[in-house]
């Protein structure tokens, strides 16, 4: 993956599958600021989904706010007194709903909008990639 880095479709993917990149295999791409953030945004959005799912204490007062190209998520974690607020590009919000959804969380599900995003993300991501020429 030479060339700019689709920084929003990375940060889909390496939500979605972390461990997607290695980077022992792909040290010279995790030399990019692009890739640094997306992975840094990528660990934040699995992070928003595990407390979600109630790893660690049930979720209380969730409230989404979209917004035309953002939404603000604030939840609150009673047992670990946390407060969370989180703005999200409309796009991470969608990757984090999938997840949620995935993860039977109650009151939170991806829209046939949200994934059409997601889909589209990745789509754009693989443009960038010669698939034909990795098949074996």
């Amino acid at each position: 993956m030479r060339g700019p880095v689709d920084r929003e479709a990375l940060v889909v993917a390496m939500t979605l599958v972390p461990g997607l990149v290695s980077r022992n295999r792909s040290f010279a791409l995790f030399e990019s600021s692009d890739v640094r953030r997306a992975r840094a945004r990528a660990a934040l959005l699995r992070g928003i989904v595990r407390q979600l799912a109630g790893v660690e204490g049930r979720v209380e007062a969730l409230d989404v706010a979209p917004g035309p190209s953002a939404c603000e998520m604030r939840y609150r974690v009673p047992a670990v007194r946390m407060e969370r607020r989180a703005l999200l590009t409309n796009l991470e919000y969608g990757c984090v709903a999938y997840l949620a959804g995935r993860a039977g969380v109650a009151g939170i599900h991806a829209s046939e909008e949200d994934r059409a995003r997601v889909e589209a993300a990745l789509r754009r991501l693989a443009s960038g990639l010669r698939l034909a020429d990795v098949e074996g």
